[in-house]
């Protein structure tokens, strides 16, 4: 392998913690979300538990990604 190609690999790797990273934050609002309206049209409630759902799946997406991307970032430091 050349150089031009290893490095190619290396920012293809930075690239996919940065993808991970982003689904992992994504996912966890998208799925607080729709928890906090579910529960918001069962106790005919007006948008509260959405709120507190999306700040509760923002927080864990943050918390999971950059968990996410310790464990990569071990991974390739091997």
């Amino acid at each position: 392998m050349n150089k031009k190609s290893k490095n190619l690999g290396k920012e293809l790797l930075k690239l996919n913690l940065i993808t991970i990273f982003g689904a992992s934050v994504a996912g966890n609002i998208i799925v607080g979300f729709f928890i906090g309206k579910l529960l918001d049209h069962l106790f005919k409630t007006e948008k509260i538990f959405v709120i507190i759902f999306l700040f509760l799946g923002a927080i864990s997406g943050i918390y999971n990604g950059i968990r996410q991307l310790l464990k990569e970032v071990e991974k390739y430091d091997k």
